[in-house]
């Protein structure tokens, strides 16, 4: 049975997850060795496995390091189901703010880039991004998540940002990926959509 190994040691949430979703669905006969060294991630990568029906084989601490062997013994059943198109196109992400939660202002804005640049790792990609108040500075000049946007975009997402919060921010001119939008159209968007997501 081939083993493969990951190193995932030093890495930002949800990335381990992320990585080690990948190498299942790479390998869904074998063995993953999963290298971490934060137990935040060892029990989400262990929940990931669980929820897969990927046996926790054997786990080893060796300082501050965490080795996680994992096993594949029935991954067909424990594979969601694929989304189909028609689902994909039913998701809508909407954010008004360009930070998750309240408390450290910090804190909250990586949580929203976090977010963002997962979407890209977590397939079905949402047909529709909607931007309004502080949230618009996610798609102007200098946005971390810039680039990030500009991916999604040529993968097929919308992106709209509130025209009116474009102006009041003054930011209409640097807006850098999507297009603005208006109240109509966001109501209807909310309406339209099966599925919102707001993070």
């Amino acid at each position: 049975m081939a083993k493969c190994v990951i190193d995932c040691r030093g890495l930002p949430c949800p990335q381990p997850v992320v990585k080690t979703k990948k190498a299942m669905e790479a390998s869904p006969d074998g063995e993953i060795e999963v290298l971490l060294n934060d137990d935040i991630a060892f029990e989400n990568v262990s929940r990931l496995a669980a929820g897969r029906q990927w046996a926790v084989v054997d786990v080893t601490r060796k300082g501050s390091d965490i080795h996680l062997l994992l096993r594949a013994e029935n991954a067909a059943i424990g594979e969601p189901r694929p989304s189909s198109a028609a689902e994909q196109d039913a998701t809508l992400v909407y954010c008004v703010s360009d930070r998750i939660g309240s408390g450290d202002d910090k804190l909250g804005e990586l949580l929203m880039q976090s977010f963002i640049k997962s979407l890209l790792d977590m397939p079905p990609l949402p047909k529709r991004m909607i931007f309004l108040n502080s949230a618009v500075r996610l798609a102007t000049e200098g946005s971390a998540v810039l680039e990030t946007l500009q991916h999604l975009e040529k993968q097929g997402v919308e992106i709209f940002s509130c025209g009116t919060c474009l102006d009041f921010f003054g930011l209409k001119e640097q807006l850098r990926v999507g297009k603005a939008t208006n109240m109509f159209d966001v109501i209807t968007s909310l309406r339209t959509f099966e599925r919102v997501v707001q993070p």
